[in-house]
């Protein structure tokens, strides 16, 4: 089973997952699997920067503006419009987190801060990013380790 990978994102890709591990299974009578811890810990620095340089860069060309002259409230607008968006596209609930008042106990749904995600959902959302900025004219390079397990999801 050594160097088979599988990304799953959505619901038709663990369909084909199980699936998979369901034939294999019935071939060989018994399999192991070992899994990754699956959070926030596991995103890297280089992707949290190449995502603030990517937000920084979408948000400028948005603004018609350098990038240099992109306020913190406008990236953080931008980021707040980015997973918003993302959510609407992609239905994905990882993207969201429940916001409780303690002192009323009234809740809403808010899209959550990309600390919170993991390596994998961060990738998603940066594929995501990249593919919505180029529908508006614009092109963000991949670099770095984005770069890499991008290569590797093609591959």
């Amino acid at each position: 089973m050594s160097g088979r990978k599988w990304l799953i994102r959505n619901e038709l890709q663990l369909e084909h997952f199980i699936g998979d591990v369901t034939d294999l299974f019935k071939k060989h009578k018994r399999l192991l699997f070992e899994f990754p811890e699956v959070g926030g810990e596991d995103r890297s620095m280089d992707q949290n920067a190449l995502f603030h340089v990517w937000i920084k860069q979408y948000a400028a060309h948005l603004l018609k503006k350098s990038p240099q002259l992109v306020a913190t409230g406008e990236m953080e607008g931008m980021k707040r419009h980015a997973k918003i968006m993302f959510y609407k596209d992609t239905r994905n609930e990882w993207m969201l987190n429940k916001i409780v008042n303690p002192k009323t106990g009234e809740s809403k749904n808010d899209v959550r801060s990309t600390k919170g995600l993991s390596k994998a959902q961060m990738f998603e959302f940066m594929e995501w990013l990249q593919a919505m900025a180029a529908t508006d004219g614009l092109i963000l390079e991949s670099k770095g380790e984005y770069q890499r397990i991008l290569e590797e999801h093609l591959s």
